[in-house]
């Protein structure tokens, strides 16, 4: 029996297809997914803590290494190899963390001989790293080759703000302190995880006592509500917070507890 040309030709594209889709299917599949945010809540995190999220934010978010090489030539832009002892050595009068700091949020400020001035600021999309994730990252490029200095302080806090935006320099809300402060040692369970000033001494969750020092009030808010969208803060597990404050607290309850978080700025 005589096959039609016309069958012939749809066994050949059908065979073709197969072939492809067996090795398609045999390739591994990267998944993409948007970079984590991350959050340094506690001013008593340690510089190799620091350190570590830097590398990670260097190597990933940041996207950094697409331009930068560390110990390797011929890159795109200058070697940062040692680059935490040739900091102050950039700028009569700049010290290294604060030109390390204009080298991501003004780059075009001293641009290195033999480059172009193509590198964008990091704090703004499409690459958008926060005011933590920009300590980090000082603080990883402090330690190659130099002393790892940098504050949070450091890091103006406009830093990672959309352009356009203010950065909210109080918060006041009607909400009683006392009250939250309640609320933080008993229906909240927080004192179980954090410390606060005097209250509580627990290890399981960051040290909140500079937490409206170091944090925005929009920030603290949101983290109450929906921890896990906030980042991780860095040396803790993700996924520790319980998620479901914004439910078992009334609205009085929630506004007082924020409240009362507002008031740890450190000290007495």
């Amino acid at each position: 029996m005589r096959v039609p040309v016309v069958v012939k030709v749809g066994l050949f594209a059908l065979a073709v297809m197969g072939i492809y889709t067996y090795y398609a299917n045999s390739i591994p599949q990267i998944q993409s997914a948007l970079p984590e945010e991350i959050s340094l809540e506690a001013e008593t995190v340690t510089p190799e803590q620091l350190v570590r999220v830097g590398e990670e934010l260097f190597k990933g978010k940041g996207t950094c290494e697409v331009c930068h090489r560390i110990g390797q030539v011929g890159a795109r832009a200058p070697d940062l190899a040692g680059i935490g002892g040739r900091a102050g050595t950039r700028r009569p009068g700049v010290s290294p963390t604060a030109y390390l700091v204009e080298s991501l949020l003004q780059p075009g400020a001293y641009v290195v001989e033999g480059f172009p001035n193509i590198m964008p600021r990091v704090d703004r999309p499409p690459i958008g790293l926060n005011r933590s994730e920009l300590w980090a990252v000082v603080a990883f490029l402090e330690s190659l080759g130099g002393e790892v200095r940098a504050r949070l302080d450091d890091i103006p806090k406009t830093a990672g703000v959309p352009a356009g935006e203010a950065p909210v320099a109080e918060l006041k809300l009607p909400g009683d302190p006392e009250a939250g402060k309640a609320i933080f040692m008993g229906k909240g369970g927080c004192v179980a995880c954090h410390k606060a000033g005097p209250l509580g001494a627990s290890p399981v969750g960051p040290d909140l006592s500079e937490i409206a020092k170091i944090q925005t009030p929009e920030y603290i808010m949101a983290k109450i509500l929906n921890p896990a969208a906030m980042g991780t803060v860095a040396g803790y597990p993700a996924g520790v917070m319980p998620p479901t404050l914004g439910q078992t607290l009334t609205a009085k309850e929630y506004v007082d507890l924020v409240s009362f978080l507002l008031t740890l700025k450190g000290g007495a």
